[in-house]
């Protein structure tokens, strides 16, 4: 089953998401209720609605319920978000995603029932750091307060080794689920894959393994 997931809010973080998961061929719905942002991003997605998430009439009529994920994008407004998520939570999409711009914001978020709360401005922000200062771990999901998920840039002293050659279990404490090359996701008879330039490798385990590591 092909995933489909709608995003609420067309602004520059919205759309981004949208046209990147429609290029990755995912079904995606963007709903604004500003008429030339819905415009601007017609063409780029499976479909663009110009509908005011207030309005529950209009809202019954988009058929959210057949909808994967909710991505609420509206972050600049706490209102919006909530009425946003709300809807979301409605008509049952299994999965939501919200964007915070505040501490403060998460929290509500969370209580309503977001699955998941993004700061776009501070992870980026994250991100440049560690790569400025040579940090090799480009994202770092905590999935509980025991066990969290990085991608980490392999290591040149990696590169022409696999998993097994470098006993990798064993001497980080980690376990590789995947290595992303390019475009490419390499999960099959990942032990025995020569690790090359570029590649990046996915690892699971706990915080603090994670943190020595890092």
């Amino acid at each position: 089953m092909n995933l489909s997931v709608v995003v609420f809010g067309a602004g520059r973080f919205g759309s981004a998401i949208a046209m990147e998961l429609f290029q990755h061929n995912v079904e995606v719905m963007v709903i604004d209720k500003e008429y030339d942002l819905i415009q601007n991003i017609a063409n780029h997605v499976t479909t663009a609605i110009q509908c005011d998430l207030s309005d529950d009439s209009a809202v019954e009529e988009l058929g959210l319920s057949n909808f994967d994920v909710a991505v609420v994008a509206i972050g600049t407004n706490l209102e919006s978000s909530i009425i946003g998520l709300m809807q979301a939570k409605k008509y049952n999409i299994p999965r939501i995603i919200a964007k915070a711009n505040s501490d403060m914001q998460k929290t509500v978020l969370e209580q309503l029932g977001a699955n998941q709360i993004i700061f776009p401005e501070r992870d980026m922000g994250v991100r440049l750091a560690r790569s400025l200062s040579g940090n090799n771990i480009m994202e770092y999901i905590h999935f509980s307060d025991k066990y969290s998920l990085v991608e980490v840039k392999a290591s040149p002293s990696w590169f022409g080794k696999t998993l097994i050659d470098l006993d990798f279990r064993n001497t980080y404490h980690l376990n590789a689920v995947a290595i992303r090359r390019k475009s490419e996701v390499i999960i099959s008879n990942l032990g025995q894959e020569v690790i090359r330039d570029g590649d990046m490798i996915i690892l699971i385990g706990e915080t603090k393994d994670i943190e020595e590591f890092q």
